[in-house]
């Protein structure tokens, strides 16, 4: 499948999946609840801040640090995930078909040693925002309100 059009729906299914939360209150996004963290605010802070240690380990960054966005409020993490997206995007368009096949050796959050391709990188940072998509989902059910569908056949629509 074409990388481009994956990392588009991912653009689109973040950004969706935020402005439903929006639409329903910043006070839910804020509210604390049973899931891997505490709030959806805290959940963005964590998808937004591994999107970005994603691109640097695409970009060959030895070691980068966890870097913290202001996702203080729904209307922030929009901005925030738009900016980061826009400079992934340009980042993604430019590599070269044998620059996607490179192997780059990095370390995870744990330290522990990985060697993956830029186009697996690029898979694990959609398929990172998914299974967090899904974890704002539970946290709209625990409070009462329902989800969205984020499908990727509701993109191609």
């Amino acid at each position: 499948m074409d990388r481009n059009r994956l990392f588009s729906y991912h653009q689109w299914a973040t950004l969706e999946c935020l402005r439903h939360v929006q639409s329903l209150g910043e006070e839910l996004y804020r509210r604390e609840g049973q899931n891997s963290f505490a709030s959806i605010e805290k959940t963005m802070e964590h998808v937004i801040g591994v999107e970005k240690l994603w691109l640097m380990r695409m970009a060959a960054t030895e070691n980068p640090a966890f870097e913290y966005f202001d996702v203080e409020t729904p209307e922030k993490a929009i901005e925030a995930f738009m900016l980061l997206h826009a400079e992934m995007e340009l980042y993604i368009s430019a590599l070269t078909e044998e620059q996607w096949q490179e192997k780059l050796k990095f370390k995870n959050m744990r330290g522990d040693e990985f060697e993956n391709s830029r186009e697996e990188m690029l898979f694990t940072v959609i398929n990172h925002g998914t299974y967090h998509r899904g974890q704002v989902t539970s946290f709209l059910r625990q409070f009462g309100k329902e989800g969205i569908a984020l499908d990727y056949l509701y993109f191609r629509k």
